[in-house]
């Protein structure tokens, strides 16, 4: 299966604004057309359509952060994976795609984030390699990850950069 990030557009805005959330996910994640709005007054956010094989079926979103005292830290703050393409490694596939963006663009360290009754995501960003920094922001479990550790402090889910 092909995986690919897009710069969300005037074309297929709308289609990822329509992806579903399997039922009882509606807490764990904002809604796509919130992020996507809020993308818009927000010019630092990088809103991307997740495609597997040619078909939109997943958002991500990341940015540089702009309040922190470090240079190059990045977070990814949105993911979702329409409920009909769940559990087929997409989401997976879709962060290290994006970890490969981000470090073209000078990031040297990642922080994602999750509920804490997401369990699934937790897994997911512990397998990719994220690691627990105890922090927990706007109610949050925080996660890092450093860009610059050598090969062997690569995750199985990411590629080689």
């Amino acid at each position: 299966m092909r995986i690919e990030l897009s710069t969300l557009t005037r074309d297929n805005w709308l289609e990822c604004a329509r992806l579903e959330l399997a039922p009882g996910q509606e807490k764990l994640v904002a809604s796509n057309m919130a992020s996507i709005a809020e993308s818009r007054f927000e010019p630092h956010y990088e809103p991307r359509a997740i495609y597997a094989d040619g078909e939109i079926t997943g958002f991500l979103m990341y940015c540089p952060d702009q309040d922190g005292p470090e240079d190059g830290l990045f977070w990814i703050f949105r993911l979702m994976i329409d409920r009909r393409r769940q559990g087929e490694g997409i989401g997976t596939r879709a962060i290290a795609l994006a970890l490969e963006e981000i470090a073209r663009r000078g990031g040297r360290q990642v922080r994602i984030s999750h509920v804490p009754e997401n369990t699934v995501a937790a897994a997911l960003y512990r397998q990719l390699g994220f690691t627990p920094t105890g922090e927990i922001e706007d109610g949050e479990v925080v996660l890092t990850m450093d860009l610059t550790a050598g090969p062997e402090h690569e995750s199985p889910g990411c590629p080689s950069r």
